[in-house]
């Protein structure tokens, strides 16, 4: 059984049985996995706090031949993101950020830029105070990364090129559609619009640091932007995200 060693984000915990805990990670050497942590509910538990759901922390895992589940040897934190919760909007959007790597990310498939983008955005969260941008920042890239962002550009029926166009979308789209397309039987009373200036902000994302976008002064169509990445990730996670639910409510 080799031991490994890696920096991961907690994305969720997990009770087992009285004393141990399964511990749902997003590594940066190794993707993600789970791996149970002996004694992790105990009071005096040497882990203490670290395991606590979106620490960045530095784990020592042991890896057991034919079996799925890995074994924690031990962990030391890294990094923070507790007083979040100190904000409501902020832990909601951080524990998104959580579900969708969970639903998204594929089991032990390394993705390193991944891994950055998460840590970016969960600090984005923790210092700014700011949700649309972070949140839309992580939407576009986390499908980009995938491979599940769709022709922003074009409809995705007849081909045509949107232009200055707002786009259409509803439930199920994985992409956009031109207001004629849209308004076909059985699509247009379930479907929204987009706005051109909300699509414009792709491009901006694509080619700029999340610092220094935040940086400059939060441009219009952010929140519109937002949600309809929102609804694609929705799309391809296949399931109700609970916690794009409680954004929602918090709106």
């Amino acid at each position: 059984m080799p031991l490994r060693e890696t920096e991961a984000i907690v994305l969720r915990t997990y009770r087992l049985g009285e004393a141990d805990k399964i511990i749902s990670l997003f590594t940066r050497q190794f993707g993600r996995l789970r791996a149970a942590a002996t004694g992790a509910q105990r009071p005096k538990s040497r882990y203490g706090g670290t395991l606590e759901p979106l620490s960045y922390v530095r784990l020592w895992l042991f890896e057991r031949e034919n079996r799925d589940l890995l074994r924690l040897n031990s962990a030391e934190l890294v990094e923070s993101f507790f007083d979040m919760q100190k904000d409501y909007r902020a832990q909601v959007a951080a524990q998104y950020l959580a579900e969708v790597s969970e639903r998204l990310l594929p089991e032990r498939e390394v993705n390193e830029r991944a891994f950055r983008l998460l840590v970016a955005v969960l600090r984005a969260l923790k210092r700014s105070g700011e949700i649309d941008r972070p949140l839309l920042y992580f939407n576009y890239w986390v499908l980009r990364l995938g491979g599940y962002l769709p022709d922003l550009e074009h409809c995705a029926s007849c081909g045509r090129a949107l232009g200055e166009e707002a786009g259409w979308y509803g439930p199920g789209s994985e992409g956009l559609f031109c207001s004629a397309c849209a308004k076909t039987p059985g699509r247009g009373a379930l479907y929204r619009t987009v706005s051109a200036e909300a699509l414009a902000l792709a491009p901006i994302v694509r080619q700029s640091s999340l610092d220094r976008w935040l940086a400059e002064k939060p441009p219009p169509g952010c929140e519109a932007a937002r949600h309809f990445f929102e609804e694609l990730v929705e799309t391809h996670a296949e399931k109700k995200l609970v916690t794009r639910s409680l954004l929602e409510e918090e709106a």
